[in-house]
């Protein structure tokens, strides 16, 4: 029965469809035949004749399109969309004749996975189901952890057949075996890497930054340091130079000693939060550019990881060689447009390269 009832709308759908765009659009013509106030002046009417046209094409070619007239609010929604879409376009222009060569001869280019594509259902694709993964893995772990802790340990300790250091080997690994069951399946991790990698680079791909100066300028160090085949490593370095440089900046307006208005450090000693001073925040985001650039989970799959020398000659390099006015602060938004899951389609390729 309930079969019946969604055939039968479905028909009512089709119904209303048919018949009811053929009386929108009469409506629309008779905007055009209607006549005019006699009050009018020539010009008026002129004016006037030129509204209603507009509107009826544009209410004809909206017809067409979407099968009904739009609302007031969808239209100008639509046009704010068309105004943003029109604006970066004529953005992308302007790069585009400056940055010309740079553009043409981009070093990355999209690759995709050959055999791996995207899977809402698969535990690893989808963020809900491996959150909810995790969530069961700590679950089993608290529950591992009192038993281990209210039966296991008393029962170790109890037993007269071993030694001090025999009950402290087997304390030792239940302990392991406890810090082990909190780790999601190596073969799930591998596969969200995978998927994870596919977010950032079509974020990338979206982006405009990679097309600036200062990324050519940073991708030129990286590649004469042997590291230049990873653009998720380079633009995730990429946010951390700009907040160093933007920091410096703001710095050299306060003075290194002065207490920075938001940053605090936990005092190993007291365990309370303690202001810092521009200089320390500093320090913090020099590190934080190293930090970045040695994250292991944008490395390629097989890639061998940049060695310490490397990655503070690089460091070194790129604040020593990058002019920092390009960087406002709002330059290299790496992350910002990488896709969600419901923008995701089954089936779809995924990125590596």
């Amino acid at each position: 029965m309930k079969s019946v009832y969604i055939i039968t709308g479905g028909i009512l759908v089709m119904m209303a469809v048919v018949f009811l765009a053929p009386q929108k659009q009469n409506q629309t013509e008779e905007k055009a035949s209607a006549p005019l106030d006699d009050d009018l002046t020539p010009e008026e009417k002129e004016w006037a004749r030129q509204v209603i046209a507009e509107d009826l094409a544009r209410e004809k070619a909206e017809m067409r399109k979407y099968g009904r007239v739009l609302t007031p609010d969808e239209r100008s929604e639509q046009w704010w969309r068309e105004q943003d879409e029109a604006a970066e376009r004529a953005a992308y222009a302007k790069l585009y004749e400056e940055r010309k060569e740079w553009i043409d001869n981009f070093p990355f280019r999209r690759g995709y996975h050959p055999d791996i594509v995207y899977d809402p259902e698969n535990i690893a694709h989808s963020d809900e189901k491996f959150h909810a993964y995790q969530k069961e893995l700590q679950e089993k772990a608290t529950e591992r952890w009192l038993e281990i802790t209210d039966k296991d340990m008393p029962e170790i300790w109890a037993r007269t057949d071993l030694t001090t250091e025999e009950k402290h080997a087997a304390e030792d690994k239940l302990w392991q075996e406890f810090e082990e069951s909190e780790n999601p399946s190596p073969e799930i991790m591998a596969e969200r890497r995978i998927i994870m990698r596919h977010k950032m680079l079509a974020g990338f791909y979206e982006q405009h930054y990679r097309y600036l100066p200062e990324f050519e300028q940073a991708y030129r160090i990286f590649e004469e340091e042997g590291a230049g085949d990873n653009p998720v490593r380079i633009a995730d370095t990429m946010i951390a130079l700009e907040n160093y440089f933007v920091n410096r900046r703001q710095a050299n307006q306060h003075g290194l000693d002065e207490l920075h208005p938001v940053q605090t450090r936990r005092d190993p000693k007291t365990k309370q939060r303690q202001p810092i001073t521009w200089e320390e925040e500093l320090e913090s985001d020099f590190r934080c550019i190293a930090g970045n650039m040695d994250y292991k989970p944008y490395l390629l799959p097989g890639e061998t990881p940049l060695t310490e020398e490397q990655i503070n000659r690089i460091r070194d390099r790129l604040v020593a060689e990058i002019p920092p006015d390009g960087f406002t602060g709002q330059t290299f938004l790496f992350g910002l447009a990488d896709p969600k899951d419901e923008d995701m389609i089954p089936g779809q390729s995924l990125l590596v390269e």
